[in-house]
């Protein structure tokens, strides 16, 4: 009583678990040609998750089926009509049996192979069958369940059915589980749109890409381009895969623009098997696709948008160029625009005080003139006939050669040196003084140059407030020394001392310092400083310093 009770219990246990549990409206059904046509037909019925089969045509099965046929291995006992799918999802493959029911299960049995000759289940009873729902559902009133299996990558399941006591096979049901990846058919661009919504004809056949791109440039498995160029205008593009997409989610797709992640991994925008792309800007780009049922295999289609003219490098150069050249242009204009009006500036400044030098210069002739005909006066008045005329003979050589000298802003030293000796030789026939004047070594006389008569009117002042009034007693020594590159030059005497008579006649002084002043003003680099002071012990010391003389 205990075991019929116990084999009761099991019997129920194994007819709730060996119950189908699928929804037979979410998966597609392969099976062979004419099975459904008679109830009684009994041959295997392979489904598989209808969200994923969609992504294959019939092509890939007719290569797998092909590649069974060939195989005399597996054609050994197996019948010549068979069923044979790829699926490429890890969803398991659910097996049924059409034909077979409760009624006639005992006179049947099945086994499961991995595709490498390996035993899953070895033959085995039939004890399993689907739910009412699925039956319901299915519209199949005989109908057994075989199971759900599942295979890794690359490899296959292949379920068989007989009749016990018989060697032959009466129905093969082979499952390959293979990888897959997006694969591109067509490229549509914005003004290509209604081609694409008809679908009915490839506007970018084969020879229209080796019309716009060098053959070697072409792939030969798909005769898309292996870099898609398009224009700037064309920033509206439709990547149109052969897959049979009607759930987004089915692909998802990553863009990369310039090496750098523009949009990254996301869902289809649409519930078709294209992938749009809007707006794009010019720049080097990377499609990237992957189904999300196989997320580890992406395709990777690159394309360029090319940069417009105007936004290309070469331009920017070129623009950037033609500004710099421009604004350096205009600046040029500019500086050489101020340049021309503060050189007319100076140069007006410049004439300025060259007009004023020489208004000087002409104020000294009649200054020096003046003084030497008071001298001749002087010596006639004394009855000094011979003296007066040695003095007006030596005046007359001395008043030529400044005459010949009033044009020259400047003169040798030796000229400048030879006139003082002219002056001072002359003014001792008047008072007999003594006077020395030294050039130094280091000077050269024949190559500087100094102001013509700068320091006669400092000479007169030596003579006339110094010395005159010490006769032979009289010194006066002028002495042209170097320090470095400036010169210097000092006149003096042992007379009474200028500074205390300076009140009484200063014209000539006077004169001398706004020359010195107006040569200042021109001078580039090159000052005379001008100063007077008591000498030692007695009389008067000018020293004139003429700044980097010798640069």
């Amino acid at each position: 009583m205990k075991k019929i009770l116990l084999l009761l219990i099991s019997i129920i246990i194994v007819s709730k678990v060996a119950q189908a549990q699928i929804n037979w409206s979410t998966y597609s059904q392969s099976y062979s040609t004419g099975l459904l046509d008679k109830p009684s037909n009994v041959g295997i019925i392979v489904t598989i998750p209808e969200i994923n089969n969609a992504f294959w045509d019939q092509h890939p099965n007719e290569f797998l089926k092909g590649d069974l046929v060939a195989d005399t291995s597996f054609q050994q006992n197996r019948p010549k009509d068979f069923v044979a799918i790829n699926t490429f999802d890890a969803a398991k493959a659910q097996f049924f049996l059409h034909g077979v029911d409760k009624t006639n299960a005992a006179d049947y049995e099945y086994r499961v192979l991995d595709g490498k000759s390996k035993t899953i289940v070895p033959w085995s009873t039939i004890i399993k069958f689907p739910s009412k729902d699925v039956g319901v559902v299915s519209g199949i009133k005989k109908m057994a369940w075989l199971g759900g299996y599942s295979a890794s990558l690359g490899n296959r399941i292949i379920v068989d059915v007989r009749k016990k006591g018989s060697a032959n096979i009466l129905s093969t049901a082979v499952v390959a589980w293979v990888p897959i990846r997006p694969v591109l058919s067509d490229i549509y661009s914005a003004n290509e749109l209604n081609i694409f919504l008809n679908r009915l004809s490839h506007p970018w056949s084969g020879s229209k890409y080796k019309s716009q791109y060098p053959v070697k440039q072409i792939d030969n498995t798909t005769g898309l381009p292996q870099k898609f160029i398009t224009e700037p205008r064309d920033n509206n593009l439709i990547f149109y895969l052969t897959a049979n997409i009607y759930k987004k989610e089915q692909l998802e797709y990553e863009l990369i623009k310039n090496g750098v992640i523009f949009i990254p991994w996301k869902a289809n925008d649409f519930d078709n098997g294209f992938v749009w792309l809007t707006n794009l800007q010019p720049g080097e780009y990377s499609l990237k696709m992957r189904y999300t049922a196989q997320r580890e295999h992406v395709t990777e289609y690159p394309f360029l948008i090319k940069t417009p003219w105007y936004q290309s490098g070469w331009f920017h150069f070129v623009f950037i160029l033609l500004l710099a050249f421009f604004g350096g242009f205009f600046v040029v204009l500019i500086l050489n625009s101020r340049h021309r009006r503060k050189a007319e500036k100076e140069l007006s400044k410049k004439t300025k005080l060259q007009l004023e030098l020489k208004a000087i210069y002409a104020q000294l002739n009649p200054h020096f003139i003046f003084n030497a005909l008071s001298s001749i006066q002087g010596l006639i008045n004394k009855q000094d006939i011979k003296g007066a005329n040695s003095y007006l003979s030596d005046f007359a050589g001395l008043l030529r050669e400044s005459l010949n000298n009033s044009n020259k802003e400047q003169v040798a030293l030796k000229q400048e040196v030879a006139a003082l000796e002219t002056y001072l030789k002359l003014e001792q026939l008047r008072f007999g003084f003594k006077y020395n004047i030294s050039v130094a070594d280091d000077i050269n006389v024949y190559e500087t140059e100094i102001p013509s008569l700068l320091l006669q009117p400092l000479v007169e002042n030596a003579v006339k407030h110094g010395v005159s009034a010490l006769q032979e007693n009289g010194r006066i020594s002028v002495n042209f020394i170097r320090k470095q590159n400036d010169m210097m030059v000092s006149v003096t005497d042992n007379g009474g001392g200028f500074m205390a008579a300076e009140n009484e006649s200063g014209f000539g002084l006077k004169l001398t310092r706004d020359r010195i002043k107006l040569m200042n003003d021109l001078a580039n680099g090159q000052a005379i400083g001008f100063e007077m002071k008591a000498n030692t012990p007695s009389g008067t010391l000018a020293e004139l310093t003429f700044k980097n003389w010798f640069l």
